[in-house]
């Protein structure tokens, strides 16, 4: 008599991955929250594919308002955000969207987080500062380990660098 010790369950079904996309969502929103310095009260607006989870999250952190915005579609809506997140932008045309989107989110004084490993543009990561650049907006910090750039707005801050 042999045992199976794969990953199907008694019921002949593949276990529910559930558990383990809650818990990446989870630990992908405490890094991200703790990268951009958000408060508890903040507004996030969330640009991309497949962000429910990632919205769930931030509400469960307390977050105040968090919105879901998807390239290429219409936002009646410009509600302020403290930050504007690109979670998944896949071509040059869509970071381009979205990074006009964030940019009229975020304001002067909000951040914008690109997440540049999910990025399949052309150049890869490394064109997202220039197009970011065209919007409005300069880098901030990098993460070379998950290929992640906080952008600001880049005369706002200048303005605060130079002083």
């Amino acid at each position: 008599m042999s045992v199976r010790t794969d990953s199907v369950s008694e019921s002949g079904e593949p276990p529910h991955s559930t558990a383990s996309d809650d818990a990446k969502s989870a630990a992908l929103v405490d890094r991200i929250i703790a990268v951009a310095h958000l408060s508890s009260a903040a507004h996030v607006a969330v640009i991309g594919r497949r962000t429910l989870p990632l919205l769930l999250e931030l509400l469960r952190r307390g977050c105040a308002a968090v919105r879901s915005l998807r390239p290429g579609a219409p936002s009646p809506d410009c509600e302020a955000a403290d930050l504007a997140w690109i979670v998944d932008a896949r071509t040059e045309g869509e970071l381009d969207e979205a990074l006009r989107a964030a940019r009229s989110r975020a304001g002067n004084c909000g951040r914008v987080i690109v997440e540049g490993a999910e990025y399949a543009g052309r150049d890869g990561v490394a064109a997202i500062p220039r197009h970011a650049l065209a919007a409005g907006l300069d880098v901030v910090s990098f993460d070379h380990v998950s290929r992640r750039l906080v952008l600001a707005d880049a005369n706002h801050y200048h303005l605060a660098v130079a002083d």
